[in-house]
C-alpha cells in the first residue's frame, strides 16, 4: 500500500500541458492568434480635379483625369454625364496600384462634361467627380485669327469653314505649312469670321468653334 499525496494549493495548474495564462476567453474583437483584424475603409486618397482647356490649344491633344484610391484592390469604372464609359481609342483607362487615370484622346468641344470615377469594394462604393471644360476659341474683332493643326506624318490637309473648303485670299486668308504643322491665318477678323473651322486629313479631322468678340474699352 502506497501513500497518496494530496496536492497543495500551489500545485494547482501544474498539470502536464498546462501553462499559466493559457486559459480564459480573449477580449471581444481580439484574434486568438494575438492580433486584431481591421477592415480597410474604401476611400479616395486623391480626388479628381477639374480640367480647363482652351479649345484652340487643346485640339488634337489629350486630357487626363487622375485620382488615387485605397485599398488598391478596389475595382473602378468611369462615367461621363451619368453614362458608363467603355475603353476605346477615344477613352483610355489606366490602373497602377492606387493610381487610376482616364485619358481623353483628341479633345473636342463635345468632350465637355462631368466625369466620375466609381470605386467598388465588396458591397461598398465611393465616387469622385470633376468637370472637363473646353472653352471656345475667341478672337478680338479687327485682330488676326490664327489656327494650327499638327500631324505626325507629312500629309496634305483641307481647311474648311462651316463645312466649306477654304482657299488662300491675298490680304485676308493665308494657308501655310511649316514642317508637320499646318496653319490658317485670317486677317482683320469680323463677325463673318465667327464659325466652325475644320482641318481635315484623309479620313481624320479636328475642329474648333471660333467666336469674334468686340474690343474691350
Amino acid at each position: 500500500i502506497s501513500a497518496r499525496k494530496t496536492p497543495s494549493p500551489g500545485d494547482v495548474g501544474r498539470g502536464r500541458g498546462l501553462k499559466p495564462g493559457a486559459g480564459g476567453d480573449k477580449p471581444p474583437g481580439e484574434s486568438p492568434f494575438g492580433f486584431q483584424l481591421k477592415a480597410v475603409p474604401l476611400k479616395f486618397v486623391k480626388e479628381l480635379q477639374n480640367i480647363v482647356l482652351q479649345e484652340a490649344e487643346s485640339i488634337g491633344s489629350s486630357a487626363v483625369f487622375e485620382c488615387q484610391i485605397s485599398p488598391s484592390t478596389a475595382i473602378t469604372s468611369w462615367m461621363k454625364d451619368g453614362s458608363n464609359l467603355r475603353e476605346s481609342p477615344k477613352h483610355k483607362f489606366t490602373s497602377d496600384g492606387k493610381d487610376r487615370k482616364l485619358a481623353i484622346i483628341d479633345v473636342q468641344l463635345s468632350d465637355t462634361g462631368e466625369y466620375t470615377c466609381i470605386a467598388k469594394l465588396g458591397n461598398k462604393e465611393k465616387t469622385s467627380t470633376a468637370k472637363l471644360i473646353v472653352e471656345e476659341a475667341s478672337v478680338i474683332k479687327g485682330q488676326p485669327l490664327y489656327l494650327t493643326c499638327e500631324l505626325s506624318k507629312e500629309r496634305s490637309v483641307v481647311w474648311k469653314k462651316n463645312g466649306i473648303p477654304l482657299s488662300a485670299v491675298p490680304g485676308k486668308i493665308a494657308i501655310n505649312v511649316i514642317g508637320l504643322q499646318h496653319a490658317l491665318t485670317i486677317q482683320d477678323s469680323n463677325d463673318d469670321d465667327a464659325a466652325v473651322y475644320t482641318c481635315e486629313c484623309e479620313n481624320l479631322q479636328t475642329q474648333t468653334n471660333v467666336k469674334v468678340i468686340g474690343m474691350y474699352k
